[in-house]
């Protein structure tokens, strides 16, 4: 596989994840209950989001041929990751609150691909 192809898996992982963030999420704020396939839908296009993310970041690591020692900046974003993956129950449990949590998720993702463009440290 090509360097190219694990970044488009990558940026369609932060794709599906955010769309299942953002479902669950607007259903959750107007207090709609999701049906079960609706609900299947957010849970799952969140999981396949982080499954793409995972698969696609440590493809390209190991494109650049920097897995060996992984860098302070890889293991920042490994934290957001696993943050990310929990974070679908804060949504699923106090979802309700809305903007708050919109605008922490929106922060996580923004400093992730801060520190991926600018790999500070």
């Amino acid at each position: 596989m090509t360097y190219e192809f694990y970044k488009i898996l990558h940026l369609s992982g932060l794709i599906c994840l955010f769309f299942g963030f953002g479902g669950l999420l607007v259903a959750t704020y107007a207090k709609v209950q999701l049906t079960g396939p609706a609900r299947a839908m957010a849970f799952a296009t969140h999981g396949i989001g982080l499954l793409f993310l995972l698969f696609g970041g440590f493809g390209m690591l190991a494109k650049l041929g920097i897995m060996a020692h992984l860098p302070g900046w890889v293991i920042a974003k490994v934290v957001i990751w696993i943050f990310m993956a929990a974070a679908i129950s804060i949504v699923k449990r106090k979802g309700y609150i809305g903007w708050p949590i919109a605008i922490l998720l929106i922060v996580l993702g923004a400093t992730a691909a801060t520190l991926a463009i600018n790999k500070p440290f």
